[in-house]
């Protein structure tokens, strides 16, 4: 009888190396989905996320007057469910180290410029021969080839050369950044299924794999749906604000109370929509007949939504769209997103948690995929800088505890 898996990834052990946020993200849903997640920090210092404002801890949430047991909420948010231990990696002694956490991982993860990890000595050759099963990850804005491989990159700057700029924003208005950091987080995810492919390959070949993911790659992927070319091309604005280039009336619109979000794509969607604003004197008129005609007026179209909606508040123009079965949904402030019951219902709202157990008072996301037979989760808290030290260097290493100390004095570990 095959053995009961606790976790998808049960008995996979990941060497983090990454910090800030997109590396972080992708080894927070390693851990969510079984994996031991090792997280180098430098000693001391630490991940330089442990640094940014506000912090939590016994004393509550504070911007400024850091006590030493406060941890950055960014920090908390993007490494829960992760193991910490502290190692130079630039000392002799540190690399040395490394090569035996190498031997016993199966997979490196970093997110370094190009070219750091084989400064260190450490290049996918040199991880192969110490374990040829190893899967060597690296996240970096270019990747780790082209014009632009040394370029610095943030999540701005990788919005700005993906295309994701150039499709954000209003149509005479200034290319604008998408909320979210998804110049980080899409790499993440991006980065998470070649780890998943690169195990499932690694079962049939027994050998390991190296991952080059590129920021920028990953951002422009997004974009793939956008005929740039074609817009471009033919002189249609590549910014739409909320507009769909292919449909409309498709974006927001006020309420007395608030603001709607409106989707309406086929012609049999389009005149069931105007039944149900009370304009069937639009059913027949050449101006909106056809979609073509509908994209050519669009401000038309949206002007009559809106002349519609803003007289209505958003419980009562909802509930004459959804009798109609056209898919609409109210716009939600950040503190209504909070309180949204079909988030709660799913387990997503949850409290962040502190390694001391200290309440932070602040709301975090769950893990979003829900499976039937094994669950996943995030499996605790973020840890306090060097908290795993002991574990890992006696337990799994199998260092003595006077090798320890002295490996602290000199700031090895």
């Amino acid at each position: 009888m095959p053995k009961l898996m606790k976790k998808h990834l049960e008995g996979v052990r990941v060497i983090d190396l990454t910090a800030w946020l997109a590396g972080p993200f992708l080894s927070m849903q390693l851990a969510a989905l079984g994996a031991e997640v090792i997280k180098i920090e430098r000693p001391n210092t630490g991940d330089p996320a442990r640094e940014g404002v506000p912090f939590a801890g016994p004393a509550g949430m504070r911007f400024e007057g850091r006590a030493p047991e406060d941890i950055s909420l960014i920090y908390l948010k993007r490494n829960r469910g992760k193991k910490s231990i502290t190692l130079d990696l630039k000392s002799d002694r540190g690399r040395e180290i490394f090569r035996k956490l190498i031997a016993k991982g199966d997979v490196v993860l970093e997110n370094f410029a190009p070219g750091t990890m084989e400064s260190f000595g450490f290049d996918y050759p040199g991880l192969k021969a110490i374990n040829p099963r190893v899967i060597f990850c690296s996240i970096s804005g270019y990747g780790q080839s082209g014009p632009y491989r040394d370029r610095t990159a943030f999540d701005l700057t990788i919005q700005a050369t993906s295309g994701i700029m150039a499709v954000t924003g209003l149509p005479d208005g200034p290319p604008l950044r998408c909320g979210p950091w998804i110049g980080d987080l899409v790499p993440a995810l991006y980065g998470l299924s070649g780890i998943l492919a690169a195990l499932v390959s690694r079962e049939k070949t027994g050998r390991g794999e190296r991952i080059d993911i590129s920021m920028q790659d990953c951002g422009f992927s997004l974009i793939m749906d956008e005929a740039l070319d074609i817009l471009v091309s033919r002189g249609v604005p590549t910014r739409q604000g909320n507009r769909n280039p292919r449909a409309v009336p498709w974006g927001t619109f006020p309420t007395k109370d608030g603001n709607i979000a409106i989707c309406v794509y086929m012609n049999a969607n389009w005149k069931v929509f105007l039944e149900a604003i009370h304009r069937e004197d639009c059913i027949q008129d050449p101006r909106f007949k056809n979609l073509g005609n509908r994209l050519k007026n669009a401000a038309e179209v949206e002007a009559m939504v809106t002349g519609w909606s803003q007289n209505l508040s958003t419980e009562e123009a909802l509930r004459i769209l959804r009798e109609k079965k056209i898919p609409c949904d109210p716009v939600l402030e950040a503190r209504e997103v909070l309180e949204d019951p079909q988030l709660k219902s799913r387990g997503m709202i949850q409290e962040l948690r502190h390694p001391l157990n200290a309440p932070t008072g602040v709301k975090t996301a769950g893990f979003p995929i829900r499976f039937s037979e094994i669950p996943a989760e995030y499996p605790g808290p973020a840890p306090a800088l060097g908290q795993h030290n002991e574990e890992i260097y006696l337990g799994l290493l199998g260092f003595s505890k006077e090798e320890l100390e002295q490996l602290k004095k000199e700031g090895v570990i």
